[in-house]
């Protein structure tokens, strides 16, 4: 192999990452502008350059959860009506891998926490919001979340060591 073509090999290997990341934005771009079937084939171009890349997996599940967390009609942003059990299977199925892919990646708890939420899983919505403050403590957001769905004073639900306020009496 001549240098020239050795270069050329190495420049496609080092733009590779960024090409993911422009597609991954783009899909994201997608998704928030309530497009989900253009984000999904972004999401899976993504896939078939990285299969295991927890934000494409992160994204699909965004897109299936879509009309759930904003509470619209499926039939808006779809354009038919989806079931929506069907929805929320294929939403945690790719949650769930994405966090398994990245134990870090606080979106996936709380979509799923969200998920949870709606269907009226409590127990469950409080483990995923817990599971995601215990990677970053300070999402206000999400310490609402428990406080809505528990009544309780989070610092209750939470490990002391989570909780970074002063205890009530």
């Amino acid at each position: 192999m001549d240098q020239d073509t050795k270069n050329t090999l190495d420049d496609k290997e080092e733009s590779k990452p960024n090409d993911i990341d422009a597609i991954l934005n783009m899909a994201e771009h997608m998704r928030k502008d309530r497009s989900p079937e253009e984000a999904l084939a972004l999401y899976d171009s993504v896939l078939e350059l990285d299969p295991d890349n927890p934000l494409a997996y992160l994204g699909k599940g965004l897109c299936w959860s879509l009309s759930l967390l904003d509470n619209i009609p499926t039939a808006e942003i779809w354009d038919i009506e989806l079931d929506e059990q069907e929805m929320i299977d294929n939403a945690m199925e790719l949650l769930e891998q994405a966090a398994e892919l990245d134990p870090e990646l606080t979106e996936a708890y709380n979509a799923m926490g969200r998920l949870f939420a709606i269907i009226a899983q409590d127990e469950e919505a409080v483990d995923m919001f817990t599971q995601s403050l215990q990677v970053d403590p300070t999402q206000l957001d999400v310490l609402e979340d428990l406080k809505e769905i528990t009544g309780k004073p989070v610092w209750k639900l939470l490990d002391k060591g989570i909780w970074m306020g002063e205890e009530e009496e």
